[in-house]
């Protein structure tokens, strides 16, 4: 087949312009010799391919208001790391005191400055290394 008498339809040209210009070439260059389906079909087979490399994740953001006694506290979980923020320090201390109770393993990180998201007056950052076993008080 010659390639000015190559017929390229509706959904293949689709499939034609999605391609980086080496693999339009050898499109065409398979078109011509080898045939238009096996040519829409090898590139097709190389989209899946491309398709299945593992994908990595948007972390999850998780952000909650608590009340404490009577202030308001909020926690913002992003990947490993915890914002803790109130207008009370009682209250984060108590809510920290909590999670180390429940078995939760912090480490506090002390140079974090407050976002514009920040409201309240006091913020304490804490990295989540792991979870373990729950602790007594007695």
């Amino acid at each position: 087949m010659e390639i000015n008498k190559l017929h390229i339809n509706e959904t293949d040209f689709d499939l034609f312009v999605e391609l980086e210009p080496k693999q339009k070439l050898e499109f065409l260059w398979d078109a011509q010799y080898v045939g238009l389906e096996a040519s829409v079909l090898k590139q097709l087979d190389r989209l899946d391919q491309v398709e299945d490399l593992p994908f990595k994740s948007i972390p999850k953001t998780i952000v909650t208001d608590f009340e404490v006694g009577n202030t308001r506290l909020c926690v913002t979980i992003y990947n490993d790391t915890m914002y803790l923020n109130s207008n009370s320090l009682k209250a984060i201390n108590q809510f920290v005191k909590k999670l180390w109770l429940d078995g939760h393993i912090l480490t506090r990180i002390k140079d974090a400055k407050k976002t514009i998201y920040d409201i309240y007056k006091y913020l304490k950052v804490y990295r989540v290394l792991g979870k373990g076993a729950p602790f007594s008080q007695n």
